[in-house]
């Protein structure tokens, strides 16, 4: 009976010493993993400080006044006259047909150079 007593004695200090150990180890983990948390949320409120302050420059820096007072002081332009604008049919047409476009026309048998000029600006505004 003696042995018995002795033997579940030494069990359930056995057990006992074996959960306080198991939960001092939890509670390290828990702590640690706490700390990490609490270092991630004072990281995440410190970038959305920075975001803050970086939008409210952004709408500083792009403002339609400072724009335009800049603009004024480092762009030296003129008003548009009437008589700068033209239709696109009116630009000078200095295209160099590449070997595929030489090809086609080739097999198209466009020989003068009037017929060429005409289909390259259709081949242009087609590839546009």
């Amino acid at each position: 009976m003696n042995s018995t007593k002795t033997a579940t004695l030494s069990l359930w200090v056995t057990l006992t010493c074996l959960v306080g150990f198991g939960m001092f180890v939890m509670k390290n983990q828990v702590q640690t993993l706490e700390s990490e948390l609490n270092r991630i949320n004072r990281s995440i409120q410190d970038d959305i400080k920075s975001i803050h302050v970086l939008k409210a420059e952004w709408s500083h820096l792009n403002s339609p006044s400072r724009l335009r007072q800049l603009a004024g002081k480092h762009i030296f332009l003129n008003q548009v006259r009437p008589e700068q604008i033209i239709n696109y049919s009116a630009l000078p047409f200095n295209y160099q047909a590449d070997s595929a476009d030489r090809k086609l026309l080739a097999r198209r048998n466009i020989n003068s150079q009037a017929a060429r000029n005409k289909e390259l600006k259709k081949l242009v505004k087609a590839q546009r």
